[in-house]
């Protein structure tokens, strides 16, 4: 069963939405994807980058909208792929002092799971 990880995230206050969506597209990735337990034990890693141009809009109708910035997800083929990526220890030497510089790190919320496609149009 392939595990989904989604990390949702806030930027560092005082970031702007653009800087933010540069820095962790641009810089951030690079860092990450090339940890040891990435290339091992992730399947696949997505940004979901939110727009708020278009969220704002939805608000217009009344819509909810959660207070995050962006998600990340990551795609495992068991549990003890998810375990082995957050207790690295490159990745706590490289990714976590560098998220720091974008990523309010103390409201970040994660969610585990598995997906299950019920609709999908080609």
């Amino acid at each position: 069963m392939t595990i989904r990880v989604v990390a949702l995230i806030k930027k560092k206050e005082g970031t702007t939405h653009e800087d933010f969506s540069k820095y962790w597209s641009k810089h951030h990735n690079g860092i990450f994807t090339s940890l040891k337990a990435v290339k091992q034990g992730v399947l696949e890693y997505n940004q979901f980058h939110v727009l708020p141009k278009g969220s704002d809009e939805l608000a217009t109708l009344g819509i909810s909208l959660a207070p995050y910035d962006g998600a990340a997800e990551f795609l495992c083929d068991k549990k003890e792929d998810v375990f082995a990526l957050f207790n690295d220890e490159e990745n706590r030497q490289n990714t976590v002092p560098n998220e720091q510089d974008f990523l309010d790190r103390s409201a970040v919320d994660i969610i585990v799971g598995r997906d299950q496609l019920n609709f999908q149009q080609l």
